[in-house]
């Protein structure tokens, strides 16, 4: 047994503001109502109800779905299913920010929905088949038909437990891969650990080590400092004879050195009266040979006489050199300023005939830039004038443009308010229904002109009055009232032959006061009878600025007006004050002064692109792209400068030197005479010189020769004294030698007591550091605990507690607690591997269940496959007449069709016709799995199908249960029970329809 629905409650669901309840006793029960009533929501808050997200509902927003003044932000969608005696109720419910789903009052979650409506296609599947989708039904991809194969077949919650089941499974795959990660890597850590409690022990072992090495040592440098301090003492006292025996020494060199000094001072004395004696012999000695010195300087050979002079020359040897350089001189110059002549005079050829060649390319030149001026000027002319008709033309075509968008923005807008007004979405249905019989004027609120800013006030003073229908007279209303009565809806009529003439009241003055209502519009279309409308639709209404000064007015007035305000306030005759914010004041006025103001502007516009489309024919087609091109180039031309006119070369300008150096030739000549005669008299006068020089020198040398014999007979006499002072100066040097080696030996002396004495004393300091750091051995000692202690030198007991020492700094910190840590991970590592085993075991034990449930489901989807191809084909050809083919894919179903006498099989070809009967025969055929689609809910599927079409339709109509939102009568007939739905004000109502008012 199959659920079926048996009941929809919903409240404040887009168009459905007040709670609304639809029983489904039949079983097709079809629902109908005018476009935009509201049937399609019906649709849409079951699926909404069922699990459908916000983008699949049209609208695509939340905030869309709410609907309703009284309890804003709240909307309830509920139904009931029923099943023999079980019952099931689902309730989704939205309440501002706050979601509630329940199942039977539980709050629930969508896989527990999915699970209860299994099998119904209900719960985002295909039992739902809304406005507009019927066509894409064929167009699904494979894996959707497939999902719903799966549905119809029960097998949905079988394919997702177990695609759950094989999430679960990777799931568990990759937990598992975590785990063996887990495990390897407590593996490694143990491995790690056992290394570092190795470590551990071997650090252990060194320390130990080193303990017993180090209580050697210190042993070992115990003794080595207490031998070391004997000795040490025992230097001392050799040290301390050694200085006793030195310091006698010093005592016997001092006594032998005062008598030598003695005996130095004496001899010092007799040494200086002998050479005060000898200073006259040294004098002598000297002066010898100074003259020995000069009498070499003195010796010249022999200079022979000269003999008589030459004659006197006219001129002096100088004065004739000194002509001869500046003759020289001269005559280089001269030659210069011929060869540079020469030169100026062949270039002045050479640039005389470069001139006449510039100056022919020069008037070339001029010529040339004169015709481009002229062409220049007749370009510009031109190209001015095609400018200006092309600045014509493009500003022509801007506008043309800008208008044309323009019109279509406006036709655009009056399109959409046109579509908008002639729906009637503004109006009651029975307006709508009235609007084009014959002798209907109009509705009050499409004839109304209202000025800009007395919408709201019209409306609120016109209120249900804004949607009168003027007829021509009483009968054409009359008419109207009976289809009405027929048809469906109400309306009120205002014959023009039942008006009466108005009674104008008292004229009201009052600050604030704008007017009468029924002075200040308008009614298109009535001719005589616009004021007697008017008046019977405002009578005795007056409009005002503001609500104060109406109340003013109205406590001054004895028989004060209806009063009406801008901001749409309400003062009744009575003192009734009706006012406050209405949503959508006066819009239904400004929608249409904005129709008709569009028009007016599409009018306007169209003449404006009349008008600058006749002038743009008038202007040529002109291209000045080309012409600026050209006058740029010549632009450039002649801005590029001339060059400058070429200047005639100068003749050079210079006097012939060859005469004058002829003159220097001649001159030249005499000077060279002139100069042997002074050369000759000068060598002359040099040789005489010389001459007299030697003389002179010969005379010196005798006086010197004569000097130097006296000097000897003086030297000859003091001998002897020289003799006595080298024998006392002999003996000086020698008690000098003597002194110096005294000297030396007491230094030598005193060297040696300081080392003595240096030594001692780092003697003494050493032996206080030997017995401090004896003191420290044995204090360091006393620290170590007592034990055994290695044998050996403490050299070499030294060296192994480097050793050791350096093994443990290699080694590095240790761990002391790896041990523990080593224990405490062997036993976590069992329980791991433990725990990895059994989950081994059990996502085997998965895998194994997992592929049994599959083939079990792969099973039995082969069975309901063949049962769906079967259906498939024989609603393809009972419906549409045509072969259907349902083939299984790697993806899932695909379904071809083969209409009789047509060779398409491309579903997207298909009529719209061909695809709603298409779809349906998936739909029966869906129904014929397990009793699959015991509920299909199809709204306007039938909408593309003809009459033969729509009877063949409604015989399948049976052995489930129908809800069909339709405006076809014949599917109306094939239904057991009707709903209609209407909009009023923007809220959807439901009524129950009898049968018979259909027919």
């Amino acid at each position: 047994m199959n659920w079926r629905l048996d009941r929809v409650v919903l409240q404040g669901f887009k168009s459905f503001r007040d709670r609304t309840l639809l029983d489904f006793p039949h079983e097709v029960t079809g629902i109908i109502g005018p476009n935009g009533s509201g049937k399609s929501n019906l649709v849409e808050a079951i699926r909404f109800a069922t699990g459908a997200r916000f983008r699949e509902i049209r609208g695509g927003e939340g905030a869309l779905l709410f609907q309703g003044e009284g309890r804003p932000g709240f909307l309830e969608v509920r139904l009931e299913f029923s099943r023999g005696r079980e019952r099931l109720v689902l309730e989704r419910r939205l309440q501002g920010e706050k979601a509630l789903l329940r199942l039977n009052g539980r709050s629930a979650t969508w896989r527990q929905v999915g699970l209860a409506l299994a099998g119904t296609g209900l719960v985002r599947g295909y039992a739902v088949v809304g406005q507009g989708e019927v066509g894409r039904v064929l167009e699904a991809e494979p894996e959707a038909l497939l999902l719903a194969l799966e549905e119809a077949a029960g097998l949905r919650p079988v394919a997702e437990a177990l695609r759950t089941a094989e999430d679960r499974l990777r799931e568990a795959e990759v937990l598992l891969a975590q785990r063996e990660e887990r495990v390897q890597s407590l593996r490694e850590r143990l491995g790690l650990l056992r290394e570092e409690a190795e470590r551990v022990r071997e650090a252990r072992r060194l320390q130990t080590r080193l303990l017993q090495v180090r209580r050697g040592l210190y042993q070992a440098r115990r003794r080595e400092l207490e031998e070391e301090l004997l000795q040490g003492k025992k230097r001392l006292q050799e040290l301390e004879e050694e200085a006793r025996r030195l310091l006698e020494e010093e005592r016997a060199l001092g006594g032998e050195k005062e008598g030598l000094l003695e005996e130095k001072r004496l001899l010092e004395e007799e040494v200086r009266a002998l050479q005060g004696e000898a200073q006259a012999l040294l004098a002598l000695k000297r002066e010898e040979e100074q003259l020995k010195a000069l009498l070499l300087r003195l010796e010249r050979p022999e200079v022979p006489d000269p003999g008589p002079p030459p004659p006197s020359p006219p001129l002096a040897l100088e004065e004739v050199e000194k002509r001869r350089r500046a003759l020289r001189e001269e005559e280089k110059a001269l030659r210069a300023l011929l060869s540079k002549a020469e030169a100026q005079l062949l270039a002045y050829e050479k640039e005389q005939v470069r001139y006449e060649a510039a100056l022919e390319a020069h008037r070339r030149a001029l010529a040339e830039r004169e015709a481009a001026r002229e062409a220049l000027a007749r370009k510009e002319e031109e190209l001015k004038a095609q400018e200006a008709v092309f600045q014509k033309r493009q500003a022509l075509r801007e506008r043309l443009s800008a208008l044309e968008g323009e019109l279509k923005a406006l036709e655009r807008e009056k399109d959409r308010l046109e579509r908008l007004l002639s729906e009637g979405t503004d109006l009651s249905e029975g307006v709508r229904r009235v609007r084009g019989l014959g002798g209907v004027i109009g509705v009050v609120v499409d004839l109304l002109e209202v000025p800009p800013g007395h919408e709201v006030a019209v409306e609120a003073a016109l209120g249900p009055r804004l949607q009168w229908v003027l007829t021509r007279d009483e009968e054409a209303a009359k008419a109207a009232i009976a289809r009405l009565k027929r048809e469906g809806g109400r309306a009120t009529f205002l014959p023009l032959t039942l008006l009466k003439p108005p009674r104008l009241g008292p004229q009201v003055r009052a600050p604030g006061v704008l007017g009468p209502l029924y002075r200040l519009v308008r009614l298109r279309g009535l001719d005589g009878a616009e004021e007697a409308v008017l008046y019977a639709l405002f009578g005795e209404t007056w409009l005002f600025e503001g609500l104060e000064a109406a109340i003013a007015y109205y406590k001054a007035a004895q028989n004060p007006p209806r009063l009406v305000t801008l901001e749409g306030e309400v003062l009744e005759r009575l003192g009734a004050l009706t006012g406050g914010r209405v949503k959508g004041g006066g819009e239904r006025l400004r929608l249409r002064a904005r129709l008709r103001a569009l028009l007016q502007e599409e009018a306007a516009l169209r003449e404006g692109i009349r008008e600058v489309g006749e002038a743009l024919k008038a202007l040529p087609e002109v291209r000045p792209s080309a012409l600026r091109a050209e006058v740029e180039a010549l632009r450039q031309s002649l801005s590029r400068p001339l060059p400058p006119p070429p200047s005639p070369p100068q003749p050079p300008r210079f006097s012939d030197p060859r005469p004058r150096l002829q003159a220097l030739e001649e001159e030249k000549e005499r000077l060279e005479t002139l100069f042997a005669q002074a050369l000759a008299y000068e060598r002359h006068q040099e040789a005489m010189r010389r001459r007299q020089e030697y003389l002179s020198l010969q005379a010196e040398a005798k006086r010197v020769r004569a000097r130097l014999e006296e000097i000897a007979r003086g030297l000859e006499a003091l001998l002897p004294l020289r003799a006595r002072l080298e024998e006392k100066e002999a003996r000086l040097r020698a008690l000098g030698g003597r002194l110096k080696a005294l000297a030396e030996a007491e230094t030598r002396l005193l060297l040696r007591r300081n080392q003595l004495a240096s030594e001692r004393e780092n003697l003494r300091v050493a032996l206080a550091r030997k017995e401090a750091a004896l003191e420290g051995v044995l204090a360091e000692f006393s620290l170590l605990p007592e034990g055994e202690a290695a044998e050996g030198s403490s050299r070499q007991l030294a060296q192994e507690v480097s050793r050791l020492e350096a093994a443990l700094a290699r080694m590095g910190p240790v761990n002391p607690l790896a041990e523990r840590e080593e224990e405490e991970l062997t036993r976590l590592l069992e329980v791991e591997e433990k725990e990895l085993q059994e989950t081994r075991l059990a996502a085997s034990r998965l895998r194994t269940e997992a592929a049994r449930t599959k083939e079990e489901y792969e099973e039995a989807l082969r069975e309901s496959f063949h049962r769906f191809q079967g259906a498939f084909a024989h609603y393809a050809q009972a419906l549409l007449g045509a072969e259907g083919f349902v083939e299984r894919g790697p993806r899932g179903l695909e379904l071809r069709l083969r209409p009789r006498g047509k060779r398409v099989q491309d579903l997207r070809l298909f009529s719209l016709g061909e695809k709603t009967l298409g779809a349906l025969a998936f739909l029966f055929a869906l129904g014929e799995v397990q009793g699959g689609l015991p509920i299909a809910i199809l709204d306007e599927v039938d909408a593309a199908l003809d009459e033969a079409n729509l009877i063949r339709f409604a015989s399948f109509l049976k052995g489930r249960q129908f809800i069909l939102v339709t405006h076809q009568k014949r599917t109306m007939e094939a239904c057991q029970a009707l709903y209609g739905v209407t909009n009023e004000g923007g809220v959807s109502r439901v009524y129950a329809i009898r049968k018979e008012e259909t027919a």
